[in-house]
């Protein structure tokens, strides 16, 4: 029994042995892994400079929903985010005072042509009547110059007297002045009847194109989609009176908004400092002073197609509400104006964007990566791996005495160009190869304690 209680106990012994030299050895890896630091190579390769702006995903344009009609809402057939195609209903006015409003339109209709008719008869019978009376009045006048002809010859041949001379005279004045005027009655009452019926007339299209809009207007009680879109906001609620949008000063009651998202685009604001590298990789018909408009169309094709067409000058777009996705637009246009923005000096610039399913992005704020520049075949670093201390720029290299010894490390200047925010091109100081610390060793106290006595 003794012998095998020692056995055991030996066992035990062995294991917890191994466990301490296992933990030892794991403990020691960790501090090893966090004293040794991190290294890195210098590669060779390609930097691409991007400039960075933010700007808020926006539609081709915000169309305004208004009713011709106006009365109470009956019905709303769609929701805010419902796509919608030309034609389909919206919304639904109560047609009873539209109703109303085409047949007073067409009792105004009815009495114009009334009007019209009367105007047209009493014009014929002007056309008529007058050279009738005109007729007379010259036969009247030929008969009291025959009768004063007749008078003056017995007068001279003494006759008649003077009282039956003057009174002939008369006769055939007043017969010459009837006649002068029914010929210019003629005239003159003949144009007044015909401007009668053109104003008559005139009424008449008043009152058809008043009754035509009446019509309409009922038509235009159930609100249609004028084009295809996407329901942006709705303003109205079932059983509200609305106005109107021709009949009143303030232009009718908005009912709804509508976004055209045929197209979708990215109004960015970049700083000043970058404007110069975006106008030149914009695009000519984009910059100011080159700018020129192209058809819808044109610019699609343009925007779908800019890889190829642009050579690269793509620009990136993530938002974080898909962080996965990239989405790839092209400089439509870049606004000559500056803006003022939290005392910074920025210019807009319109990115419309390419791909499939872009309407979710509407209304989202924008990170956009616009590629600037590209370096080919240059050497870069990790940012980590560089120092700086005032102008100068440092990186330390590793190195060990010999082959047992811990790594160490070197400190060497080295001459930095663009960097791109991940990786920086060295112009001297390092090859292509050649090894650096991104993570710097730690030394021990005991290491501290021999650097020192040495």
């Amino acid at each position: 029994m003794k012998r095998k209680h020692i056995i055991i106990i030996g066992v035990v012994l062995l294991l917890v042995i191994g466990g301490v030299i296992t933990l030892s050895l794991a403990n020691i890896s960790m501090s090893n892994k966090w004293l040794d630091g991190e290294q890195e190579k210098a590669i060779r390769g390609d930097l691409v400079i991007p400039v960075t702006a933010t700007g808020t995903v926006q539609a081709n344009k915000i169309i305004q929903i208004k009713s011709k009609a106006g009365g109470q809402v009956a019905k709303i057939h769609v929701v805010e985010g419902q796509m919608v195609n030309a034609g389909d209903i919206l919304a639904e006015l109560d047609p009873v005072d539209e109703k109303r409003n085409v047949e007073a339109r067409q009792a105004e209709l009815d009495r114009g042509k009334s009007a019209y008719e009367k105007a047209l008869i009493a014009l014929e019978n002007q056309r008529l009547e007058l050279p009738l009376q005109t007729q007379r009045a010259r036969a009247r006048l030929d008969q009291a110059e025959f009768q004063w002809k007749k008078m003056k010859e017995y007068k001279d041949k003494e006759i008649a007297g003077d009282v039956e001379y003057v009174t002939t005279k008369s006769n055939y004045d007043l017969a010459d002045a009837d006649f002068r005027t029914a010929k210019n009655n003629e005239s003159i009452l003949l144009k007044n009847a015909e401007q009668d019926v053109a104003q008559a007339e005139a009424a008449l299209r008043g009152s058809q194109k008043a009754l035509d809009e009446a019509k309409q207007r009922l038509i235009e009680t159930k609100v249609t989609a004028r084009s295809s879109g996407m329901v942006y906001s709705i303003l109205i609620r079932e059983g509200e009176m609305i106005q109107s949008g021709t009949s009143t000063f303030t232009g009718g009651t908005l009912l709804m908004t509508m976004s055209d998202v045929s197209a979708v685009f990215v109004m960015a604001q970049v700083d000043e400092a970058d404007i110069g590298a975006i106008r030149k990789i914009a695009p000519e018909y984009a910059r100011p002073g080159t700018t020129k408009k192209l058809t819808t169309e044109e610019y699609t094709a343009i925007a779908e197609d800019s890889a190829k067409q642009l050579e690269g000058r793509r620009v990136q777009a993530t938002v974080d509400a898909y962080r996965a996705e990239t989405y790839q637009g092209v400089i439509e246009r870049i606004l000559p104006e500056p803006q003022r923005v939290n005392n910074a000096l920025v210019f807009n610039v319109l990115v419309r964007l390419a791909g499939d399913d872009l309407k979710k992005l509407i209304g989202l704020q924008a990170d956009l990566s616009f590629t600037t520049e590209k370096l080919s075949g240059v050497v870069l670093v990790k940012n980590e791996a560089l120092v700086s201390e005032g102008r100068d720029c440092f990186v330390y290299v590793p190195y060990r005495r010999g082959t047992r010894d811990r790594w160490d490390e070197k400190k060497v200047p080295v001459k930095i160009g663009a960097t791109d925010g991940t990786f920086t091109e060295i112009v001297s100081g390092l090859k292509d190869g050649d090894m650096v610390w991104t993570k710097r060793p730690q030394r021990t106290e005991k290491e501290k304690k021999e650097s020192q006595s040495t």
